[in-house]
């Protein structure tokens, strides 16, 4: 088998956003790694790798790269084969049906808390993302917009001030991002940030009925557009 390419070793905080370098312990960037890796389709559903392949793309040590992959086993995103390395688990579609049901019960609820705790500083930050994700979408940047719904839910996760709602939600939510890399069963549905974008007017007139009622869509739209 060729030897794989090597990735740069990165640095990130809790849920994958980019950090300073040198803040993270190595098996804190061996997971974020590993993780941004599958979320990006850079390891595929169903692709095999081993730890020694692992070691050599990411620069990294084979003890902080076994702490990734069962930290990743636990979250449901590979599967680790004993003597065989690690399969990188694919949902089915009854997988992605519960994902949803489950998002649609926490996110709202979250969504709700977040109205609750609200600042300016938070505002203005889910503004530029909206800002940004708009721009990816002209640019047909299709990875980048992903991202950009990844860290806005994140934003509302953290400022709900819930961790262990939000720790569970933001598992469900990456589980879940591997849909992004379906073909859309309806082309025509409304761009992803343009549901942000309503959900951020919400939030910013203090509408935390409105706010939970436009979460509870833009989850329920992803059935429509990626399952049918």
């Amino acid at each position: 088998m060729p030897r794989p390419s090597k990735t740069s070793r990165p640095a990130a905080s809790r849920d994958g956003d980019e950090h300073a370098g040198g803040s993270l312990s190595l098996g804190e960037q061996a997971y974020v790694a590993v993780k941004r890796m599958i979320l990006s389709h850079e390891l595929r559903p169903g692709e095999h790798i081993n730890v020694g392949q692992l070691c050599q793309r990411l620069d990294l040590g084979r003890s902080p790269i076994h702490l990734a992959t069962h930290r990743l086993a636990r979250e449901g995103l590979v599967e680790i084969l004993p003597r065989k390395g690690l399969l990188v688990k694919a949902e089915t579609l009854d997988g992605f049906l519960e994902l949803i049901a489950a998002r649609q019960l926490i996110e709202p609820f979250l969504t709700g808390l977040a109205v609750d705790h609200m600042r300016p500083e938070i505002v203005q930050q889910l503004q530029e993302l909206v800002d940004a994700g708009w721009e990816r979408y002209r640019a047909k940047d299709h990875a980048g917009g992903m991202e950009i719904d990844r860290r806005f839910h994140h934003l509302l996760y953290e400022t709900a001030d819930n961790r262990t709602l939000s720790d569970f939600a933001a598992l469900l939510l990456d589980r879940s991002m591997l849909l992004w890399f379906r073909p859309k069963v309806d082309a025509g549905e409304r761009a992803n940030v343009a549901e942000l974008e309503d959900l951020l007017d919400c939030i910013r007139r203090g509408d935390r009925a409105g706010a939970v009622r436009t979460m509870e869509a833009h989850v329920g739209s992803i059935r429509q557009k990626y399952l049918g």
